[in-house]
């Protein structure tokens, strides 16, 4: 799962970031620079007519103006009144008052050809005189070349905040690509992997984590340890028990007693090979290819159930590379005996396999776990209130949930009604997982 193109993801919202401020700042200063050269343009006109003005105030109405330079004594309809304070009509009206022309309203004509602005200037002892002049003070609409500077100007800054971005987060990245890759157990191939390349601040996360993950898999396997070594302590004196009570006489008094021993020592039994096979979960090589479809047959007959009680669905074979054949044979068996303890038969295992992953699934007619126990009975030595009254070690999902990781795939479980599914999905190698959406094979 890429984590730099969603719309939530850190790239997005770096890049959105950066194109927000820098549009804002592309804002700011082209408004600034707009004023000002509006202002510059201003001043230049106002220079460049105060003269023309000056001579046509003090020409009789009769004398004719340059062709440049208009004279109406009526307000001209077709012009629109300005916003006298914008920049550059202000600097335009303070400029020519500072030339001698005392200009107190302005009035703009837009054309096809050339706006017109027209200057309504006061005459001592005469009335007040519009004068209009041609002149690109007002700019009727956007130049090409402005509209071509800035579109290449965006795209420049698009590819350059697009690449500072993907620098940025690509290390970030790698390193979730390196912790999801991870398979559990080997940490110090993970250790041996080069480092994510980045920020000091990403370096130190990457190296904070495989710290964390080296003392956390030294915890487990000195715990594996200390649970094997006890379990097989454990064997020596319940082999001693059980060899204890054959020896004893076969009296009418004594056999029952016998019988109670003998079955207390194979619960005891059952107890510590749960401890091992839990040590053997996290500690067995997956490197044998196992045909699932024969290990589901095989621990199937092994529970010596009527095919009214379990029954299994398989194709005739289904090889499986990187596993475990004895790891896929607990975890299948404590599956059904899950179900035939705690649910109720039918009980149906069914494998198969598409050209992506192949799953298995065991199905119950029992009221299923609840949502919220579905964690916390994945954990080791947990057990749920109905298990209390029955023998077990709270280690059947445990191990489950440990193989299957350890196997790559995904655990998941299915309550509807009057059934409860577990599915384990098994991803090829070349084949990305695809979180959820699985529909259950036995509905």
């Amino acid at each position: 799962m890429a984590i730099g193109y969603r719309l939530n993801s850190l790239f997005t919202r770096l890049l959105l970031a950066q194109l927000v401020l820098v549009l804002l700042l592309g804002v700011v200063f082209g408004g600034l620079f707009y004023v000002e050269r509006n202002t510059t343009v201003a001043v230049l006109y106002a220079d460049l007519w105060a003269p023309h003005l000056l001579k046509a105030m003090d020409a009789p109405e009769t004398e004719a103006l340059p062709p440049y330079l208009q004279r109406s004594l009526l307000r001209p309809t077709k012009a629109r009144t300005v916003v006298q304070s914008l920049p550059r009509f202000a600097v335009l009206r303070k400029t020519l008052v500072a030339r001698g022309v005392p200009v107190d309203e302005v009035m703009v004509s837009l054309s096809k050809t050339e706006p017109t602005v027209w200057l309504h200037v006061p005459l001592p002892g005469r009335a007040p005189v519009w004068f209009g002049i041609a002149a690109q003070l007002v700019e009727p609409e956007w130049p090409s070349r402005l509209l071509l500077a800035l579109s290449i100007l965006a795209a420049l800054l698009i590819a350059v905040s697009w690449a500072f971005t993907r620098r940025l987060t690509l290390p970030l990245e790698r390193l979730y690509t390196r912790m999801q890759t991870h398979t559990p157990g080997q940490a110090h191939m993970l250790a041996a992997q080069p480092r994510p390349q980045g920020t000091p601040e990403i370096q130190a996360i990457d190296a904070a984590y495989t710290d964390l993950l080296g003392r956390f898999e030294r915890h487990e396997r000195e715990r594996a340890v200390l649970l094997a070594g006890v379990s097989h302590d454990l064997r020596s004196p319940l082999g001693r028990i059980r060899l204890a009570a054959d020896l004893l006489p076969d009296h009418a008094d004594v056999v029952p007693r016998k019988a109670a021993i003998a079955r207390y020592v194979a619960q005891a039994d059952r107890l510590v090979e749960s401890f091992l096979d839990y040590v053997r979960a996290g500690e067995l090589p997956m490197d044998q290819v196992v045909d699932l479809a024969a290990v589901g047959r095989a621990v199937v007959a092994g529970f010596e159930r009527p095919e009214s009680e379990l029954r299994i669905t398989a194709p005739a074979a289904l090889p499986w590379p990187d596993a475990n054949t004895l790891l896929l044979e607990r975890l299948m068996a404590n599956l059904i005996d899950n179900a035939l303890k705690h649910g109720r038969p039918p009980v149906h295992l069914a494998l198969g396999a598409e050209p992506s992953h192949a799953w298995i699934e065991v199905q119950d007619c029992g009221e299923g776990m609840a949502p919220e126990m579905v964690v916390q009975l994945q954990e080791a030595f947990t057990r749920g209130s109905r298990s209390r009254t029955q023998s077990g070690s709270g280690l059947g999902l445990a191990i489950v949930r440990q193989v299957v990781t350890r196997l790559g795939g995904e655990l998941s479980f299915e309550r509807a009604q009057g059934t409860q599914t577990v599915h384990i999905t098994l991803w090829a190698k070349a084949a990305p997982p695809v979180s959820n959406g699985h529909k259950s094979k036995l509905s």
